[in-house]
């Protein structure tokens, strides 16, 4: 593990991870890993409970997740990040994040928040158990302890506060803070390499967050579809034989 970059989500972290690729940090593990990887799901579930009993992660603990990865950003490096800078001393850290705050919160609004507060989509998690861990390990676990509860209420106080305690934790050498309109330059620099001739990539996700699902979302309405059969089959055999 080299690189630990610990801003939030939708703070320029999918881009991130393409130039960490680009710079050769060959893998930097992203939200994306999850989704191709539904089963690391269960480890960060893991995770986060030894962390909560109060036993101290160590890189043996992380590397059952990201042992194979270079890198790593997204909500898990985020959620994990005074673990992780524990547990990986000699990586170098980058806190991205967005100077625009605003901008920052209304874009999780938009994007990652409708699938989250989606009763539609809790209620098909109970059908699909890669939606089942999708909420029991990130929104119910991961992401709602990081927020305490409330992305809409609490985020701007925690990002706050996470900043401050990122800064606490590593020594300036060590850490880069860096806005995704930074581009190549500073970041280059931090990490030792040539400056990239290519337009830094500009990649945004958000959009399409839910088409990422589509698949387990079918799953899930292919198992009810199932379970309301058996229902009424059931109950039809069931009224004949009462009759």
């Amino acid at each position: 593990m080299q690189v630990l970059a610990v801003g939030p989500s939708r703070s320029g972290t999918g881009s991130l991870r393409a130039a960490l690729l680009e710079l050769g940090y060959d893998h930097c593990y992203h939200g994306l890993d999850v989704v191709h990887h539904p089963e690391d799901d269960i480890v960060w579930h893991r995770l986060r409970l030894k962390r909560e009993r109060g036993s101290i992660l160590t890189a043996a603990d992380f590397d059952t997740v990201i042992g194979h990865c270079a890198a790593i950003t997204d909500h898990a490096a985020a959620a994990f990040a005074p673990e992780l800078i524990a547990a990986y001393p000699d990586a170098k850290v980058i806190l991205n994040i967005r100077q625009n705050v605003d901008a920052w919160h209304r874009s999780v609004m938009q994007t990652l928040m409708p699938v989250q507060q989606s009763w539609a989509f809790w209620f098909r998690s109970w059908f699909c158990a890669e939606l089942f861990w999708m909420q029991e390990s990130f929104i119910r676990g991961n992401w709602n302890t990081f927020y305490r509860g409330s992305f809409e209420k609490n985020s701007r106080r925690v990002l706050d506060e996470h900043v401050h305690r990122v800064r606490s934790l590593v020594p300036r050498e060590r850490l880069l803070e860096w806005d995704i309109n930074d581009g190549w330059e500073p970041l280059c620099r931090f990490l030792g390499k040539p400056v990239s001739q290519t337009p830094f990539p500009t990649l945004n996700r958000g959009g399409r967050y839910k088409q990422l699902f589509l698949d387990r979302i079918a799953h899930a309405d292919r198992n009810i579809y199932l379970c309301i059969a058996m229902v009424v089959v059931s109950m039809v055999v069931l009224w004949t034989v009462v009759l």
